[in-house]
């Protein structure tokens, strides 16, 4: 017999909202900045090759370590009812390798400790996004996936943190990133008990396995990924696009700073709002379909706008739609998920949509005749995602 879900104490939503973000912090300095600046000191006439090979490599580790994460919480999981031990363990980890990231010294003493830093990494990932699953009910989860959307522009705002004038040289910023990020996480790891309160935790593996085709877990994972294609492409030649169009003075860096943080105060505060909404509605695809039309008349209107504000405001809506899709789509495909003693591990095959789209960005450069300007990638992104919004809404189950 089912029994009503328990709402998802406020206390818990707050001390898992700060650790998400935490683990945001845990990497983007290091990704937007102090890689950077690492990979030049060791081999300035070829920082942009190494950076590249670094990056790929990375992103190769990742996806490995993510699922393999994600598995060994499974397994923590079902013994104990507890995903903390493995994130306990990646935060101690992930302060060796900043460590060992800062001693090295060769192109190949970077790339094992990147390695290592990648591990450690997932090793924290991979059961924190599993949480949700495990510990927020369904009737919750829109809002408590459209709250997580603070966690990119906080991993934004940690760049600079670290990078104060107050920590002067590598070491300091490494170790500040280090401990930003625990002070973050810590709270999280030492305060809060999991309850199991998650829909669909007391079923059996036949039960649940049963109610979600197979097939929609497939289209779940390919809408996800067309619509990361679509936001990589997007962060990958934006500046270059506003640049383009730019006709004031000096250079663009500065107004296309701007109009960014801008659009990020307006995405923040959609994406939360949708989500809430989306929990009172009862459904998410509906929200799927709204963002992707956001998103497609976004780089559409990008793609043909004659000037820098009619790109920025493009450029606006498509980030809107992009960050209210991924939320909810996050949402529904932990609905949709087979199973409760394999949440860790299917979550992490999901989370390859978000490496995997790391290479086309150089694939869509290829395809654009030199001084062809950047519409015609615009015009295909918007394709792109408009094919993986009409595969969400092909999503027949929805519980």
């Amino acid at each position: 017999m089912n029994t009503p879900p328990v709402a998802t104490p406020r206390g818990f939503v707050a001390l898992y909202t700060l650790a998400y973000c935490g683990l945001f912090v845990a990497f983007m300095p290091f990704v937007s900045i102090l890689l950077q600046v690492k990979v030049a000191a060791i081999d300035p006439a070829n920082r942009v090759a190494l950076l590249g090979q670094v990056v790929l490599g990375g992103a190769l580790i990742a996806s490995i370590a993510n699922i393999a994460a994600g598995w060994l919480s499974d397994i923590g999981w079902r013994r104990s009812g507890s995903r903390r031990s493995p994130i306990a363990v990646g935060l101690v980890l992930i302060a060796l390798a900043f460590a060992a990231i800062h001693c090295a010294q060769t192109p190949g003493w970077l790339f094992a400790a990147i390695a290592f830093w990648q591990v450690a990494l997932n090793l924290m990932f991979a059961p924190m996004v599993a949480v949700i699953a495990d510990e927020v009910p369904d009737a919750d989860k829109g809002r408590v996936s459209g709250l997580l959307g603070i966690s990119h522009p906080i991993g934004v705002l940690s760049a600079a943190a670290v990078t104060a004038p107050m920590f002067v040289g590598e070491g300091a910023r490494f170790a500040a990133n280090v401990v930003l990020a625990a002070v973050m996480i810590l709270p999280f790891l030492l305060f809060v008990r999991e309850r199991g309160a998650g829909d669909g935790a007391s079923n059996d593996d036949a039960a649940a396995a049963s109610v979600v085709p197979r097939g929609d877990l497939i289209r779940a994972w390919v809408a996800r990924l067309a619509m990361q294609v679509a936001g990589n492409g997007l962060t990958a030649y934006a500046f270059f696009h506003f640049a383009d169009r730019w006709r004031g003075d000096g250079d663009a860096a500065g107004p296309v700073a701007r109009a960014m943080a801008i659009v990020t105060a307006v995405v923040v505060v959609a994406t939360i709002v949708a989500g809430r909404w989306s929990d009172r509605v009862g459904g998410r695809k509906p929200f799927l379909g709204g963002a992707t039309l956001l998103v497609v008349a976004g780089l559409i209107g990008m793609a043909i706008a004659p000037g820098f504000v009619g790109a920025a405001i493009g450029y606006g809506v498509t980030q809107t739609g992009l960050s209210v899709f991924l939320a909810l789509h996050s949402a529904l495909a932990m609905q949709l998920l087979p199973s409760p003693r394999t949440r860790g591990r299917d979550l992490a095959i999901l989370n390859l949509t978000n490496t995997l789209p790391a290479c086309v960005p150089p694939l869509l450069a290829a395809l654009v005749p030199a001084g062809a300007g950047l519409g015609a990638v615009f015009v295909v992104l918007a394709l792109v995602a408009a094919g993986g919004g009409l595969t969400a809404l092909a999503i027949r189950s929805e519980r």
